[in-house]
């Protein structure tokens, strides 16, 4: 741990000192030649990350769109280790951060699922390997799979055009990898680095590699890129987990205040290797004909383990009480539990719990594309196929104790033990195993033309058409063993022994009863007891087909100070929803329930048009106006078809109720406008402001539906929630971005987004005081970059943080949201010889926790630390 903190503290000194002693050559030969002549007068050419970031910027300022640019180096160099990492320091770009790693990006203050990414212009499929049935397979990249090692170039287009891809409400990613014609022959690059992670205190290596081949003709290329990361996370948290708080009712029914459910200590651990590779071959045929054909390989083998205790409140909410009780604000945040004499169920004061899942995914994705260069016009023809597949294996066990406790939320959530219970004073409560699959596939054609125009106003006009016949499906098989009838059928001691999780959250403590498992004892045991019942589970299970036809037209046109583009585009969407109604006269036990397979259909269509201006003001500034309708199809659970009910007498007017997906949803629509300015006082340098104003027609809600089903006698009429397209609303906000090279070495780079959503409520909920959110809506967002690049020497600090965001409304109705979370992280580089470097990563340098609260009244939710990691080897380029 010392050794780690005076690593940390002596690369912030050198990340100054380093940068400041190598400027001084270049101050000093600027002082000895302040008489310029005319014979020392050269081109000088910049090169490295600095280099990059001027590429960047010439994308963005040379852009018909609202377009902002990430070059190869700039990726390679950023203290980033995913694409996701790296596209959070573009201006009005977020993440949402899983196992310490951004895997999930949002656009100008839109959930994840509602923006697209495009791997070379086309989809890339993508499976999980989640464990949650809280976190279903959604339509969001997995960004996870791209390593920033294999990337050429990323670009984040803001505002639409029509030949570009529908699918995005925020804003479209594109990913580019390198061409091998355009690449110099030979070329080789690679990477060996060590990851150490402190709050684990383990090493990860990770390999990266590339090779381009081209002939002595420049008419046939190739390359390679392979990437292997084992990376080992170690996550500790205090806090309430998923459950978050109970309401307690008065006897009127009436919320009387809120309880805790469970307050506990987690410790996490997390094994991922990831593999990915492309292949990329391209063979220039003739003048005219180019042949590219694209592939990307991805694997991903993981091992997570959760272990839980703490003190749980569920038998005091029934009726034992809280002892010394003391409330704030309508909650409890404090108090106390007397030990349970109940011998069998609920003696939960202390309640022990364990997650050990196994499972992965797979990636991959083939493009094959023909372009050929006529007299006065463009042809390219594109076929290819993507699918991933996933799937994982998740135990889950329960133990409970009695024990006297005691509990306190002032400040960040901690509980305690009079007595801490020994493992063999755990009885069994409950336990069941997981088994998810998961698979997309995807399978396209699409042809693009390109027409030059001899026309004052009009250069070219690209049209073009697209087809996608897209499938996605999930499935759930639940084994569940006889613990919750017989408690003491098995003990916590058999898989603990007594040795506890240590170096808590970074101190020299542990946590009391937050005992070690082992799980190859209990996979032992499940092996030697049969299970109590064994079910394929078709409440979280769907199969969706999409077929999408679309077609363009777009009209480019550069007059005078004035360019741009102007189109239409045309998309048609047929969908097909496949799963069951279920009736569930019991509902945790699928052995009672009747299923009946059902089947819907869904088809829509949009026309979509879209115009990008470009005014140059003059040689320094661009004025730019944009203005699109856009769309964003429902999210993969939403469009399930399966319902879930039960008859009961306490729904009046109905024989009973339940809930399930809506195949019959339609898509996210908006009509947004872009309005900016951008001032370019240098060749690598820019101040600018953007205004962006997104009308979003509708935007899915849940609502209580009254739908005729067959029950328990019959035909019934039953209360089904389910999601519906509701009302609306408006995002705008404001972009400030500012970029400098000095000249001499030294660079910043800042960028600041302002996102405000007003969403709609319909007049039964603003009588009800219910204000709808725009869910993963920051309304602040900032990036700060600084770096020094010369003389052999790179080092950069940046720091990016994000405002507290709604995530959505739990079961027990309270909305709950991350808080505003900041990272500063560190780059630093040597050049040992013109192809060799020694390069160092430093992420959270201030060992940042990220943290959620729970209602408007921001109740204490988990606050979970990963600590810092440092990524050190060596980069070779020849």
């Amino acid at each position: 741990m010392n050794k780690l903190q005076r690593a940390i503290r002596l690369a912030n000194y050198s990340l100054l000192t380093v940068g400041t002693l190598a400027a001084l050559p270049a101050f000093a030969q600027e002082d000895a030649s302040s008489t310029p002549s005319a014979a020392a007068i050269e081109e000088v050419e910049v090169t490295g990350y600095r280099g990059s970031v001027k590429k960047s910027l010439d994308i963005k300022r040379n852009a018909d769109a609202m377009v902002d640019a990430i070059s190869a180096e700039d990726v390679g160099k950023f203290p980033d280790q995913t694409v996701a990492d790296a596209l959070q320091r573009v201006a009005g770009v977020s993440v949402e951060k899983s196992e310490g790693e951004a895997d999930r990006v949002s656009i100008r203050g839109t959930a994840p699922h509602l923006n697209m990414t495009l791997f070379n212009g086309q989809h890339v499929a993508t499976a999980e390997a989640s464990a949650s049935v809280l976190n279903p397979p959604s339509r969001s990249f997995n960004y996870s799979l791209l390593p920033s090692e294999l990337i050429d170039t990323l670009e984040v287009h803001k505002s639409a055009q029509a030949k570009i891809e529908e699918g995005s409400v925020g804003g479209t990613v594109i990913v580019k990898t390198r061409s091998p014609l355009e690449t110099e022959s030979n070329h080789i690059a690679f990477s060996v680095k060590n990851m150490y992670q402190e709050a684990s205190g383990e090493n990860s290596p990770s390999l990266s590699g590339f090779y381009n081949w081209k002939n002595e003709a420049g008419d046939f290329g190739f390359n390679l890129g392979y990437v292997r990361k084992d990376n080992r996370i170690q996550r500790d948290t205090n806090g309430l987990g998923y459950q978050g708080y109970q309401p307690v009712n008065d006897a009127d029914g009436n919320v009387d205040y809120y309880l805790p459910n469970n307050i506990r200590s987690t410790r996490y651990r997390s094994e991922k290797d990831l593999s990915t590779a492309t292949v990329n071959l391209e063979w220039q045929a003739s003048d005219e004909l180019n042949v590219e054909f694209t592939n990307l390989f991805s694997k991903v083998d993981r091992v997570n383990q959760f272990i839980t205790n703490g003190v749980r409140t569920l038998g005091a909410a029934s009726g034992a009480g809280i002892e010394n009780p003391v409330f704030a604000d309508g909650v409890v945040v404090a108090g106390s539990l007397a030990a349970d004499t109940n011998s069998g169920r609920e003696r939960e004061e202390s309640w022990y719990s364990t997650n050990n899942n196994t499972g992965g995914y797979e990636t991959r994705a083939h493009n094959l594309k023909l372009e050929y260069e006529g007299a006065g016009y463009t042809l390219s023809a594109q076929l290819g196929t993507t699918a991933a597949k996933g799937d994982i294996l998740d135990d889950q066990i329960e133990f409970e104790a009695s024990t006297d406790a005691s509990f306190d939320l002032r400040g960040e959530p901690t509980y305690s033990f009079e007595n801490t219970p020994a493992p063999a004073d755990y009885s069994t409560m409950y336990t069941h195993r997981n088994i998810f699959d998961n698979s997309e596939e995807e399978n396209y054609a699409q042809v693009d033309l390109n027409i030059e125009l001899d026309n004052q106003w009009f250069t070219s006009v690209d049209v073009g058409a697209k087809y996608r016949d897209h499938n996605k499906d999930s499935n759930l098989h639940k084994d569940v063993w006889i613990v919750f009838l017989n408690p003491w059928i098995t003990t916590l001691d058999n898989y603990a022994n007594g040795s506890v999780a240590d170096d808590f959250k970074g101190t020299s403590s542990s946590q009391q009863g937050l005992y070690e498992f082992n799980y190859a004892n209990w996979q032992a045991w499940t092996r030697e007891t049969p299970t109590y019942r064994s079910n394929y589970r078709p409440d979280y299970s769907f199969e969706l087909q999409e077929q999408v036809t679309s077609a363009y037209v777009q009209g480019n046109f550069d007059y005078e100070k004035l360019h741009g583009n102007v189109g239409l585009r045309y998309a048609k969407t047929n969908g097909t929803s496949i799963g069951f109604q279920l009736f569930k006269p019991v509902s945790w036990n699928p052995d009672t329930w009747t299923m009946t397979p059902a089947e819907i259909d869904n088809d829509y269509d949009n026309v979509l048009p879209s115009l990008n201006l470009a005014y140059d003001f003059n040689d320094d500034v661009v004025m730019r106006f944009a203005a699109a309708k856009v769309l964003s199809r429902p999210d993969y659970d939403n469009l399930k078809m399966t319902r879930g009910f039960a008859n009961s007498i306490w729904v009046p007017g109905y024989d009973g109720f339940g809930s399930g997906g809506n195949p019959d949803l339609e898509p996210y629509r908006a009509t947004q406008y872009d309005l900016s300015t951008e001032y370019y006082f240098t060749e690598s340098s820019i101040v600018s402001i953007a205004y962006f104003y997104k009308d979003i027609d509708t935007y899915i809600d849940t609502a209580d539906v009254g739908e005729d089903l067959i029950g328990e006698e019959g035909p019934g009429y039953y209360r089904i929630t389910i999601p519906v397209n509701g009302i609306g609303g408006v995002n705008q906000g404001v972009e400030l971005n500012f970029q400098h090279d000095f000249g001499n070495g030294f660079g910043v780079l800042a960028n600041y987004t302002y996102s405000d959503a007003d969403m709609l409520e319909t007049a039964e909920e603003r009588a009800a005081g219910i204000e709808k959110k725009l869910p993963a809506n920051s309304k602040d967002t900032y990036n700060l970059t600084a770096y020094y690049e010369d003389h052999g020497v790179s080092a950069r600090l940046a720091y990016n943080y994000r405002s507290r965001y709604y995530t959505g409304t739990r079961r027990n109705e309270l909305d709950l949201y991350r808080d505003g979370y900041g990272q500063l992280d560190a780059n630093l580089s040597y050049q040992l010889t013109n192809n060799v470097s020694l390069v160092m990563n430093l992420l959270n340098l201030t060992d940042e926790e990220q943290s959620t609260e729970w209602g408007e009244q921001g109740l204490p939710g988990d606050v979970h630390q990963y600590g810092r990691r440092i990524f050190a080897g060596v980069s070779a380029k020849f």
